[in-house]
């Protein structure tokens, strides 16, 4: 087995185990949600904090779909070139920040941050420096692989025996 084998073989157990721990979140995500489980906020928010934050939550939901229709966009349907690994790179990191997301929809227990003063400014501001970070390396990954001749494919091409 070659180093490309080894390579290409390696990316696509990474890419299992992100997509198996997007499964696993979104559907324990969706459990609570039926169960009625609502978020526990520290008591020093006001009820407009948050609304911010549920808007926020709304807002990075909103960044991802028009990410994923430019993921979706820029790969053909089809290629006969050999795989290539921006491809699964991309999907790779689309899946974990789409990870990301459901991680900042899915907690239960925010009442420990009352230990920092200014929690929700601290929270916020966090917040808003990782995803701008995250959509910006998204949008320059999507924009190199645009301008790249090679294009973004989703699977590798030729028979594995």
């Amino acid at each position: 087995m070659d180093l490309s084998s080894q390579t290409e073989l390696l990316l696509i157990g990474v890419l299992a185990v992100v997509w198996m721990a997007f499964f696993t979140r979104t559907v324990v995500f969706f459990r609570r949600e039926k169960a009625g489980v609502h978020p526990l906020y520290p008591d020093s928010w006001n009820v407009g904090q948050r609304i911010i934050l549920e808007k926020f939550r709304l807002l990075v939901g909103l960044g991802l779909l028009s990410l994923w229709a430019v993921f979706f966009a820029i790969r053909p349907a089809s290629s006969n070139s050999s795989f290539g690994y921006l491809e699964i790179l991309s999907l790779i990191a689309m899946l974990s920040i789409s990870y990301a997301w459901v991680l900042l929809l899915a907690p239960r227990d925010l009442k420990w941050l009352e230990t920092f003063p200014q929690s929700f400014a601290l929270v916020i501001a966090f917040l808003v420096v990782w995803w701008g970070t995250a959509f910006t390396a998204m949008g320059w990954m999507f924009a190199e692989a645009a301008a790249a001749s090679t294009p973004i494919r989703l699977l590798p091409n030729g028979v594995f025996a």
